[in-house]
């Protein structure tokens, strides 16, 4: 059985409460380092799809310019739909981030086990 979404009362769309269709839309862009792109973009566009989705935002995001390390990204909607695209890029920007320093931290401390182990098996008997 298939869910179809209802439209609030005072919208013209499904979404969220308070993300009005009628308002004037504008633009906003942000700039990410090209490393982090990944992150927000997904496997196969299904993060940013997500983000599209949720916030009811049209979303674009350049191509990288030659020798450039960021990319531009180009958010279009009411206030209120560009207010939670931000939102949900940066929570996914930062939930990646989090997890690539714990990450980080656990190749830290395996690499000190390694390093303890060796140099404890290279002392032969005791």
């Amino acid at each position: 059985m298939q869910h179809t979404p209802f439209t609030p009362l005072g919208q013209t769309t499904p979404g969220f409460p308070g993300l009005d269709a009628n308002s004037p839309a504008s633009t906003h862009e942000l700039t990410i380092p090209n490393d982090l792109i990944g992150c927000i973009i997904g496997r196969q566009g299904s993060k940013i799809n997500e983000i599209r989705q949720m916030s009811g935002a049209q979303i674009k995001i350049a191509n990288a310019a030659e020798g450039s390390t960021e990319r531009q990204i180009t958010i279009t909607g009411s206030p209120a739909n560009i207010s939670l695209a931000q939102y949900l890029i940066n929570a996914r920007w930062e939930e990646d981030w989090n997890a690539y320093r714990v990450g980080e931290r656990q190749l830290e401390t395996t690499g000190k086990e390694e390093r303890l182990t060796s140099e404890v098996s290279g002392m032969g008997t005791l």
